[in-house]
């Protein structure tokens, strides 16, 4: 059991789906419909989670290459993309806890949004969720060469905060991200229900309620009791 713990920052970065906002499951929906399109419904939709548009295209392909001659097309990465954003229209609900820690962070220590998804739908998410306004720089797929699990966005994120990415305690809910975040030299706190999904974190929470900021110390307290 993870005990109550203070950790220091120079600033946060934060992953978008299942971290500030609740849409992870859209994506997961999502990939279980092109999965049952292939013939594929036994694949776990749950190990896309995290993956960019290309990425979930590509491993797409290769499991349709993998069923019986007659099963459905894989999607392209055009096509994952623009049916995420089309699911994602309506989604503006944010995680429990993220409003109130975003918040807290918000002009005491720099604060950033590290993504796989596209920008406009990142932004848009974050906007309909009442948080774009808080965060001094965001970054996403679009602008980076690679996506999780390569470091790229969290590093790209701290440039743009003015960090060193180890001054940085990056929050993320995948096992892609985390190891984005870690490759980083990011201190991870890793926030999913699902504690059977495999993060590399130093800390393991069920939900962000757990974690609050204070201000006098610019550290995250983390009170898996609280």
């Amino acid at each position: 059991m993870t005990l109550r713990q203070t950790i220091p920052l120079g600033g946060a970065i934060f992953d978008c789906d299942g971290i500030l906002v609740d849409s992870e499951q859209p994506w997961i929906d999502l990939m279980a419909a092109y999965l049952d399109r292939l013939g594929a419904g036994g694949v776990p939709a749950e190990s896309f989670r995290g993956l960019t548009g290309a990425e979930a295209a590509e491993q797409l392909r290769r499991v349709s290459s993998e069923v019986e001659a007659g099963s459905g097309t894989a999607p392209t990465a055009a096509e994952v993309d623009r049916d995420y954003t089309a699911a994602l229209a309506e989604v503006s609900s944010p995680m429990p806890g993220a409003p109130e820690l975003v918040r807290a962070l918000s002009g005491t220590v720099p604060i950033a949004v590290a993504s796989n998804g596209r920008g406009d739908d990142v932004r848009g998410l974050l906007d309909r969720a009442g948080l774009l306004g808080f965060f001094d720089a965001i970054v996403t797929i679009d602008d980076v060469e690679q996506g999780k699990p390569a470091p790229d966005v969290y590093l790209r994120a701290a440039e743009k905060l003015g960090l060193d990415a180890a001054t940085a305690v990056a929050f993320e809910d995948s096992p892609v991200g985390s190891q984005a975040a870690t490759a980083a030299g990011c201190t991870v706190i890793g926030i999913n229900a699902d504690l059977q999904i495999p993060l590399a974190a130093e800390v393991r929470l069920s939900d962000m309620g757990k974690v609050r900021f204070d201000a006098a110390e610019k550290a995250v307290i983390v009170d898996p009791q609280g």
